[in-house]
């Protein structure tokens, strides 16, 4: 039976504020609380300094969640 394996995920960029890049807490977490209306209206969210940073078109395309079915 051949294994199949799934593609992996992005890997979340690093938060703009280099003084956040210490430690895993730096990374950039998809903050999907206001998705209601738009599914391209999550941000950037970096645990570390508590800001909300938004992405860039690539990112945005990169990093979408496909539609469920």
């Amino acid at each position: 039976m051949p294994l199949t394996t799934r593609p992996e995920p992005p890997v979340p960029p690093l938060c703009p504020d280099r003084t956040c890049h210490s430690d895993i807490h730096g990374r950039l977490w998809k903050d999907t609380t206001h998705l209601r209306d738009d599914p391209d209206a999550w941000r950037w969210y970096c645990p570390r300094c508590g800001r909300h940073w938004l992405p860039s078109r690539a990112e945005f395309d990169r990093h979408r969640t496909p539609p469920s079915t």
